[in-house]
């Protein structure tokens, strides 16, 4: 498009250049409908192509007035939403390790050593078997705790990464409600949310949709509760009073100010680009903050495996030797 062509023939282009045939036939099929009169974000939306923040992006983009600008700023915020992603694994993949391996150990203390000492300790006598019995019911105990925790952290985090990364947009909004009401996530989704949000008003804004229009769409466009109420109150003081109102739901006291005394619809779209920067460094800083948080659970849990498996094992046999030296009188055999 920036050398002159247009849509469909940059669609025709991909098709040609297509890696493999199963995108060739998804680039064909794409082609085929914008002929037909589909939009560009309905063609994407109807073969699954792009998740669904990426296709409301693009169905923004269209709406205004320099499509093949916009666009840019699309990729622009997939660049910015790959650049999360990476940082994301890469801080990810510690607390992943260690709740695996935690999980491995404490189902193998409940499943195998456990029942195997059990085992072991029944050609003793009556004696020893009541003394460890006790000793590996509390491992037993033990064991069923840390494993709550594991599955409570476990699908804590997973449900963060979900609300986040998923391309499936039925399991993003799932997982997102799950986000919404826990802490420290919650405040992750919302700030994402706002960058997404701002982002796309900025660019409308900026691409020649009136302010009044870029709000209708962004109330139909956010899935977050409260920011549709604080949209619907602008909206709604434009029409009755004539006059703007911003929601603390949605912008903080320094955005007020910086939205105050603003004139044009351009300017306006400046100022909420420098919002939508702002919520995503807020973003970026709260995720940081919680993966290291998930880092240091998942040590905590790793050496709490660690304990188990030491009381369950080394301690059980200790309790063995010790219930056989006071029974023999200290004799040793």
């Amino acid at each position: 498009m920036q050398n002159g062509k247009n849509l469909s023939s940059g669609i025709e282009l991909l098709c040609k250049t297509a890696k493999t045939k199963a995108q060739r036939k998804i680039y064909t099929k794409i082609n085929h409908d914008l002929k037909e009169g589909y939009s560009f974000s309905d063609a994407l939306l109807k073969h699954k192509v792009g998740s669904f923040d990426v296709i409301e992006f693009i169905d923004m983009a269209q709406k205004g007035v320099d499509f093949k600008t916009a666009l840019e700023k699309v990729i622009a915020y997939l660049e910015t939403k790959e650049e999360f992603q990476r940082e994301s694994s890469d801080k990810t993949s510690l607390p992943v390790i260690y709740f695996g391996i935690a999980t491995l150990v404490v189902l193998g203390i409940k499943f195998i050593a456990v029942p195997l000492q059990m085992q072991r300790a029944s050609g003793y006598s009556k004696e020893i078997v009541e003394l460890i019995s006790t000793h590996l019911q509390t491992a037993q105990l033990l064991t069923d705790l840390l494993f709550g925790l594991l599955m409570f952290f476990t699908i804590y985090f997973a449900v963060l990464l979900t609300s986040l990364f998923s391309q499936s947009r039925f399991i993003q909004n799932t997982a997102k409600e799950f986000a919404l009401v826990l802490p420290f996530t919650s405040s992750i989704i919302l700030k994402f949310e706002k960058f997404i949000l701002f982002s796309m008003l900025a660019e409308m804004l900026k691409s020649g949709i009136t302010f009044k229009k870029a709000m209708s769409l962004a109330v139909q466009t956010t899935t977050i509760g409260k920011f549709k109420k604080a949209l619907r109150r602008t909206l709604d003081s434009i029409k009755y009073d004539g006059k703007l109102v911003f929601d603390n739901r949605l912008y903080d006291e320094i955005e007020k100010e910086l939205l105050v005394g603003v004139g044009t619809s351009h300017q306006m779209g400046l100022v909420m680009q420098e919002i939508s920067s702002r919520a995503k460094a807020n973003a970026l800083d709260l995720s940081t903050k919680f993966f290291r948080m998930m880092t240091m659970v998942s040590i905590f849990l790793m050496a709490f495996a660690v304990f188990i498996e030491f009381y369950t094992v080394v301690l059980t046999q200790v309790l063995i030797q010790k219930g056989l030296i006071d029974m023999t009188g200290g004799v040793n055999f």
